[in-house]
């Protein structure tokens, strides 16, 4: 029993002990800092191959009405070192530049998706509540766009080339439905 004792007044005093020593925090000298931001630095460069396969594999998989590309015909290409995107297609021969352009605008809403997958600089395009694109996000405005489109009878449809940060001819309002 008096060991308990004993025991217990050790342990008293070591709490007392413990609180008598206890510091104050002046909080005015704690400096409240939010972690760093730091931009990646380097260049932006995009894995076109991936971009390439990621559009196919999303037109393959989604219901579309592409129906007039000729299969096999159709390629994105770009070029990191000169900053420009290709998109090239070759269509049959009763299509109109209205069935390409509208081809052209989901593409480069897929280009601009992938863009902001590989790399979180780009913003992907927006898109609305009812499934309408509003632009074409902001990979463009790094990248050079060429866009090639020709009958399969060599009829050219278009042959556009768009400095970056320019307006692109084609209306970026594709419907996904």
């Amino acid at each position: 029993m008096l060991i308990r004792k004993r025991m217990i007044l050790v342990l008293f005093l070591l709490s007392c002990l413990l609180f008598s020593c206890k510091k104050t925090i002046d909080y005015a000298d704690i400096k409240a800092t939010a972690p760093e931001i730091r931009t990646i630095p380097g260049k932006y460069d995009l894995d076109f191959i991936e971009m390439h396969n990621f559009v196919i594999d999303s037109l393959q998989s989604d219901v579309t009405p592409f129906f007039y590309i000729v299969n096999g015909k159709f390629d994105i290409s770009g070029d990191n070192e000169n900053k420009l995107i290709v998109v090239k297609c070759t269509c049959l021969d009763n299509c109109v530049q209205e069935d390409v352009d509208l081809f052209f605008s989901y593409v480069l809403n897929l280009i601009s998706m992938n863009a902001a997958e590989q790399d979180f600089r780009y913003k992907a395009p927006t898109v609305s509540s009812d499934g309408t694109y509003m632009d074409f996000g902001t990979v463009f405005n790094s990248f050079d766009l060429r866009l090639f489109a020709d009958k399969e009878s060599g009829n050219v449809l278009r042959d556009t080339y768009i400095v970056k940060g320019n307006t692109i001819p084609i209306d970026s309002r594709y419907i996904k439905e």
